[in-house]
Order: C-alpha cells, then sequence, then structure tokens
C-alpha cells in the first residue's frame, strides 16, 4: 500500500490536452472558468444499462444504476466531492453534506444519543421541499423508507433487497412533526449514518402506499406517476422513479437511452440546476464510449478504463479525471468448491497471480496492490492494520505449498500438465466476469499464471452480461446464487469512510444470499468464520472510531488467514467530459452527484 493511501487522503487526478494535474483535498469546481449559463442538453454514456433503477443499492450494487438515478433520487445526506477539503483526522461525518436534512447528527451536536446499549438518532428535516409530482416531502417520508427497509415486513419483505444489514437494528422511527424524525435504534449502530442517505436514501410514501396495498414489492406492483413536464402514466418502480433532485425523470427507452429533465421547483435555489436536460446514452462498452466522446455523441463518458487513457489524453477538447477508489478489482473464491475449500489452495492461488504486472500492464500503473484484506482503504484508512499482510508475487513458493499439500503434478493421462488434488482428482477450476475487454485481458494473465502453478482454468472462459453477473439470486444472478468457482468483479464501499457497509454484508456470515433469507445479504463466497463475524460484531457496538479500530484490525488480521478472495488491485474511476461542460466535480461514490452545479459553457 503506497503511503497515501495509509492516509486521509482522497486523490483525484485530472488530465486535459495532454497535462496531469494532482488534486489533494484541494477546492476546486471544474477545469472550466466560465460563469454559470442556464439551459442546454448534456448526453452523458453509461456502457452497463441495468434492468431495473432499483439496481442502485435497492435490489443489487450497481454503480451504473446509482449514476443514472443520482440527479433524481435523493436522500437525507449526500457525499462530498473527492477535491472537496477535509480536516485534518476527519471523523466519519466530515465526509457527508446535508440533502434533505439540515444537518449531520453526531453525538458533538446532540442529535446522536447513547444509552446504555441502545441509541437515538434525530433527522431534522428541510422545508419546502416537493417530490416531483407535486406531494410535500415530510417526516412520512423518512419513516415510510424505515418501514419499507423492515419495520414493516422485517426479514420476510416481497421485495428482493440486496440487504437489510443496518435497517434490521431499528426498533421504531418517531415523528413530533413534519420536520423531524426520530430513528431508534435497539442497539448502538456505528454505522448509523449510511440508513436513508444517497440516491433512494429517502422514498416517497404516497407511491410505497400504493405498492403496500397490493403485494407490497416494489419491483412487481405498479403505480400511478404524474410528474408536470416528466413522466405520466402507471409502471412498477424499477422501471420509473420519482425524486425530489434537481432532475426529474422524463423516459427510459430500454436499449438506448434514458432522459433526466431540468425540475424547476428544486429546492437548492440558485437558478440551479443549470441544464435544461440530461439524457443518459447506453454503449456497448467502454471503447464505444470513448468513440462518442471522440465525435461529439456524447458529452461525458462514466466509468471509461485506465487502458483507454493514452487515447483519452490526445483528445485536446476533453478533460479526463482519474479516482482512486476505497473498491478494489478481486476474485471472490467459492468457499463449498470441490478444491477451493482448501486454505492452502486458495493461497496458492493468491501467490502466484502476477498482480503488479497487472497493474503495471493493463492498467498504466495507475493504482497499486492492496493488502490481503482490503477493507480498510482510501476512505476507510483510519482503520487499516498498521501490519497488513501483502503476499508478495512468488511462483516457487505457490509450487512449493502445493507439492506439500499433495497436489501432483500430472506427467501423463487425462491431467496432464496440471495437478491432481490429494484425492486423485484433476483441479479445473471456472473463472467467470463480465464481458468488458479490460476483465478479458485479465483472465488471460490469470489462467497464465495458475498454469505456471499446475491449477487450469478451464475454457473457453463463460463470461455473461453484467445483469446477469450481479442479478438477485431469485432471478438468477451469478454471484448472489453462489454459481461460480472463481468470480472476478469490484466490490466497494457503498458510503464514505465506513468499512460496515462493505464488510459486514461481504464477509459475515449472516449475510449469505440464499433463497431462505430472500436472497439478503453480500457474502458470496460462503465466508463463515466466528472469529470474523464476532470482530464485526463488535465494530459496530460504539460511535467513537478509537473504539472501532481495533475490532476492525482483527477482522482483516483474519481475512488475511481465510482467504475468502484475491484482491487484484485497487479500482479506480475514469470519467471523461469535453471541455464545454462546467461545474462538475469528482466523487468515487455516485457518479453524477452534483449535477445541479453543471452547466455549459459554450
Amino acid at each position: 500500500m503506497t503511503g497515501t493511501s495509509r492516509r486521509w487522503l482522497r486523490l483525484l487526478v485530472v488530465a486535459s490536452a495532454g497535462t496531469v494535474m494532482l488534486v489533494a483535498c484541494a477546492p476546486s469546481s471544474s477545469t472550466t472558468t466560465s460563469s454559470p449559463k442556464a439551459g442546454g442538453k448534456l448526453t452523458v454514456a453509461s456502457w452497463q444499462e441495468q434492468d431495473s433503477l432499483l439496481a442502485c443499492n435497492i435490489t443489487a450494487a450497481a454503480s451504473h444504476a446509482c449514476a443514472y438515478i443520482n440527479p433524481a433520487m435523493e436522500g437525507l445526506l449526500t457525499v462530498k466531492a473527492n477535491q472537496d477539503p477535509l480536516p485534518t483526522n476527519p471523523k466519519l461525518s466530515d465526509y457527508w453534506v446535508p440533502e434533505l436534512a439540515t444537518e449531520v447528527p453526531t453525538l458533538e451536536n446532540g442529535d446522536v444519543k447513547v444509552s446504555v446499549n441502545k441509541m437515538d438518532v434525530t433527522w431534522k428535516l428541510r422545508h419546502g421541499v416537493n417530490w416531483h409530482d407535486g406531494v410535500a416531502f415530510t417526516s412520512r417520508d423518512v419513516k415510510a423508507t424505515f418501514d419499507f427497509w423492515w419495520l414493516k415486513y422485517r426479514d420476510k419483505n416481497p421485495t428482493p433487497l440486496l440487504s437489510t444489514s443496518g435497517w434490521d437494528q431499528v426498533d421504531s422511527v418517531d415523528t413530533p412533526d413534519e420536520f423531524t424524525a426520530i430513528v431508534h435504534f435497539n442497539t448502538v449502530y456505528a454505522a448509523y449514518l449510511t440508513l436513508g442517505t444517497g440516491p433512494y436514501g429517502v422514498l416517497p410514501e404516497h407511491l410505497l402506499q400504493q405498492v403496500w396495498a397490493k403485494t407490497g414489492d416494489i419491483t412487481h406492483d405498479k403505480v400511478t406517476v404524474s410528474i408536470p413536464g416528466g413522466y405520466s402514466g402507471s409502471d412498477t418502480l424499477d422501471k420509473v422513479m420519482v425524486g425530489t433532485g434537481p432532475f426529474m425523470f422524463k423516459e427510459w427507452v430500454t436499449g438506448d437511452h434514458l432522459t433526466l429533465v431540468r425540475n424547476p421547483h428544486w429546492w437548492g435555489g440558485g437558478g440551479r440546476p443549470y441544464l435544461n436536460e440530461i439524457r443518459v446514452k447506453f454503449d456497448a462498452d467502454a471503447n464505444t464510449e470513448l468513440n462518442d466522446l471522440r465525435t461529439n455523441t456524447v458529452d461525458m463518458a462514466l466509468d471509461l478504463r485506465p487502458s483507454l487513457l493514452p487515447s483519452l489524453s490526445r483528445q485536446s477538447d476533453v478533460t479526463t479525471v482519474t479516482i482512486l477508489d476505497s473498491a478494489a478489482e478481486h476474485l471472490d473464491i467459492n468457499l463449498h468448491n470441490t478444491f477451493l475449500k482448501d486454505v492452502a489452495l486458495r493461497k496458492a492461488i493468491l501467490m502466484a497471480i502476477d498482480r503488479q504486472r497487472i497493474v503495471d500492464t493493463l492498467l498504466l500503473g495507475r493504482t497499486v496492490v492492496p493488502p490481503d484484506a482490503w477493507m480498510c482503504i482510501q476512505t476507510g484508512a483510519w482503520c487499516l492494520d498498521p501490519n497488513a499482510k501483502h503476499t508478495p508475487y512468488d511462483q516457487k513458493a505457490a509450487n512449493d505449498l502445493l507439492n506439500t499439500a499433495g497436489y501432483k503434478l500430472q506427467t501423463s493421462g487425462p491431467c496432464k500438465g496440471f495437478r491432481t488434488d490429494p484425492q486423485g482428482r484433476c483441479v479445473q477450476l471456472h473463472l467467470i466476469t463480465t464481458t468488458l475487454p479490460l476483465r478479458e485481458e485479465q483472465e488471460v494473465v490469470i489462467a497464465s499464471d495458475l498454469a505456471g502453478i499446475g491449477i487450469q482454468i478451464i475454457k473457453p472462459f463463460a463470461n455473461v452480461p453484467a445483469s446477469r453477473m450481479f442479478g438477485s439470486c431469485t432471478g438468477g444472478g451469478v454471484i448472489y446464487s453462489h454459481n461460480f468457482d472463481l468470480a472476478m468483479y469490484t466490490n466497494n464501499y457503498s458510503y464514505p469512510a465506513e468499512p460496515d457497509s462493505l464488510a459486514y454484508t461481504a464477509y459475515h456470515s449472516s449475510q449469505i444470499p440464499s433463497d431462505a433469507n430472500g436472497c439478503a445479504g453480500q457474502n458470496t463466497t460462503f465466508t463463515s468464520d466466528p472469529q470474523l463475524d464476532q470482530a464485526l460484531d463488535q465494530a459496530r457496538l460504539s460511535v467513537k472510531l478509537s473504539d472501532r479500530r481495533d475490532k476492525y484490525i482483527v477482522a482483516q488480521r483474519r481475512l488475511a488467514d481465510v482467504i475468502p478472495e484475491i484482491p487484484l488491485y485497487q479500482a479506480v474511476d475514469v470519467e471523461a467530459y469535453t471541455k464545454k461542460l462546467g461545474g462538475y466535480k469528482g466523487n468515487e461514490f455516485w457518479w453524477m452527484n452534483q449535477s445541479a452545479d453543471w452547466y455549459i459553457s459554450q
């Protein structure tokens, strides 16, 4: 891990006309200095169209879905831009900005009260806010959101939720008036800021009531919506949205585009939003996005890859932004696999992959290889183990380990050139990922490296579209159905500086998705370790960072021993936009954040 990743430092690289500038927590609105102008349309390219708008952290965790719902759907809080300054030794609350709330609740300001083993959080709400269909936003919406996630149905929710982690720590919500909501927790829940915040942080009570009058499944029951100047009709809430944000939903033409239009009544004021329309164009892949940007077909391209940076640097009218994420591209390991249940084999795989070569060649050296347990990187670096384990690339040691563990390299027969396990079975594994060129290149490198220690990766690779990879287990999604041996993708913090948003749902044994629990949780590897569970449970029980850090260090050390996944590299966001766009600020968590400040400068 580099020194910058160990500090509380968020990094933003801005490349413009062949020059590169590194910005570390420095205030800046954009590379364009002209004054904001009202009007105009902006086209944004997304190469990963989702099947559902609710794939933004309700039924799945898809960054692209969060990008194109972010300008419309708000929460109690939103996140700061990566280049906005942080104080020295920041608290978790310093990463947040009030949105539908008027302040960030903390122990210090009295909005958070802890009594023995319980806590209350008071949310003070903004006045004068309306939903896009004209209905007033009140504390009833906040209460209805908590009802939706847990209080109404508990663990029997008709909607196939990604996870109810955190929501299930809530006892009740009081609404003493229209602009105050008090959340009563049945325990001390340190990650309280993650509930009700970000895109889809608060849901409209009046539309939930329409669903609750039917089956209660917001992916199934149609609601009737009428947005002046936007969408009017009936559909499910995974196909339409009604929010409070600066832009309103107008249409979604599957396979082509999604259109958001200006909300003339947005509470933010100041003549914002400046743009009349944001159109999200769905492209086949990142290379198509690059071509669209080059031909001025689009004005912004989301989720490009570091391998495209040389091409982007040659575009004189394009500004490119690179942000290191609180995330890692990694290999999930199915711990129920016949071979992979053996920790010796998992350790050998970790040693055998030349991850630095992947960084240096496929990612042009723009990122780093994280620790073996990466749950405390970037914004979560406050809890990073000072003695974090970094397993080096060492094929000789991997081969020696397998020899000692009884895996024999065969010189003849059906397993010729590869190993058999101690029971004499050919060690063959499937590797699956999404149909993204970079990942397909990574597969080739990984398969070659593993062949070097006698582990056969079955070819051809059976890669799938992102919608299939990340679909719910009830819908046959690959990772949530555990239908893989090794699965390669990026996992990330759902919220800034909050390891619980990743570690608890990804590694706690209670979060293994199954038909029995309604597919809730993101523990796709079948990780089940009592010591790890205990550390993750205890880390939730104090709001003070100093009390949580030691527990997370225990969790990291246990993860490094269990090896449920192989971290390949710290994930990198690459976005690019034409210089006619002003007001842009980058953010690793929810792309297209702060879109109210965007404007056309030419």
